[in-house]
């Protein structure tokens, strides 16, 4: 095995494991308003799969930021969490894991129009990477269904299940 197909094996358990966990834990009590709050939803479910290949290698620096960002994630902090996957992205702008991570951060902040954005920048730059492809278009049905769009978020998944 290579050191770049451990990589992304590592990077694919920890996001299935933070999405895991999104879906599996109790609410937590709200913090005190602020003056911006921003809404914690849980990512879609169904957004674990498997990669049939390698992806871009990425970088050690960006796989730390990316590991501190699902940390943030476990935490319901999204506000960090989208601050570490931006800063990944600066350093790896081409990874259509960041841009599918910082995807499912958004649409967990309520920001659905942005998740679905971020999803298809992710499969801009997932060619031949089928599964990746697949969790984004979930994401962006999920997106869709949340914003009203029913018709939207029907073709997305038609779209998911083509993949």
């Amino acid at each position: 095995m290579t050191i770049r197909h451990n990589t992304y094996l590592r990077l694919l358990m920890v996001l299935g494991a933070v999405w895991l966990a999104g879906c599996a834990t109790a609410p937590r009590p709200l913090a005190p308003p602020s003056k911006q709050a921003t809404p914690a939803v849980a990512p879609p479910s169904g957004l674990q799969g498997t990669p049939e290949r390698n992806p871009r290698s990425m970088p050690a620096a960006a796989l730390a930021l990316a590991t501190a960002a699902d940390a943030a994630a476990r935490r319901q902090d999204w506000s960090q969490a989208s601050r570490q996957l931006e800063r990944a992205l600066s350093i790896a702008p081409r990874n259509p894991l960041l841009w599918q991570r910082l995807a499912a951060v958004r649409y967990s902040q309520g920001e659905y129009r942005q998740a679905q954005t971020l999803a298809l920048k992710s499969n801009s730059f997932a060619a031949g990477e089928r599964a990746v492809r697949q969790i984004n278009w979930r994401i962006i049905a999920a997106s869709r269904r949340a914003l009203g769009d029913a018709s939207g978020a029907a073709a997305a998944t038609r779209r998911a299940q083509a993949q």
